[in-house]
């Protein structure tokens, strides 16, 4: 088998999807029926990766991120003091790793693809702004992934969110 590459490109209709397993089908119908679309009607950004191995290529991961606001009530007492009723935040909305990825333990996958919607959102934050990172883990049990990922629990969005503050971000990935 040749040694496989991989590449985070921006969403394309020209990649093919239908060979997209995540183990939730949620998510494997939400990358094929609606990240074009909420593409399109500007709802969202979303990022690919793609895995060459050969002259085979396939799409082995996936993030997407959109802005939205934070009522600092939802968010801890003690990490909001002095903001505003409410602020610019990011979300990462979805972020799916392929089931033949996720038996490689040392590769760390969803790690990886986390960093780099990270990062993502952090050069967004550069150009417009945005006070917190906001996660939604759906189904709830994922939100244990990004906890041991440095994010925070908190009631934004429902019971299993999950923050980040940017400025916690940055000095993560230093």
């Amino acid at each position: 088998m040749p040694h496989a590459s991989h590449r985070l490109v921006r969403f394309s209709d020209d990649y093919d999807l239908s060979g997209f397993d995540c183990g939730y089908a949620v998510y494997n119908s939400w990358l094929r029926e609606h990240a074009a679309s909420s593409i399109r009607a500007g709802v969202c950004a979303v990022y690919l990766l793609v895995e060459h191995a050969g002259d085979r290529e396939r799409v082995v991961g996936y993030f997407a991120i959109n802005p939205t606001q934070v009522a600092s009530s939802d968010m801890p007492s003690n990490q909001v003091r002095g903001w505003p009723r409410s602020v610019p935040a990011w979300k990462i909305g979805k972020l799916a790793v392929h089931v033949d990825l996720r038996t490689d333990a040392d590769a760390q996958w969803g790690r990886h693809l986390l960093r780099a919607a990270i990062e993502t959102v952090l050069r967004a934050c550069d150009v417009g702004g945005g006070k917190v990172i906001i996660v939604d883990p759906d189904p709830p049990a994922l939100a244990r992934f990004y906890v041991d990922n440095g994010f925070r629990p908190c009631a934004v969005h429902g019971n299993s969110a999950c923050y980040l503050k940017v400025s916690t971000a940055r000095a993560l990935l230093g």
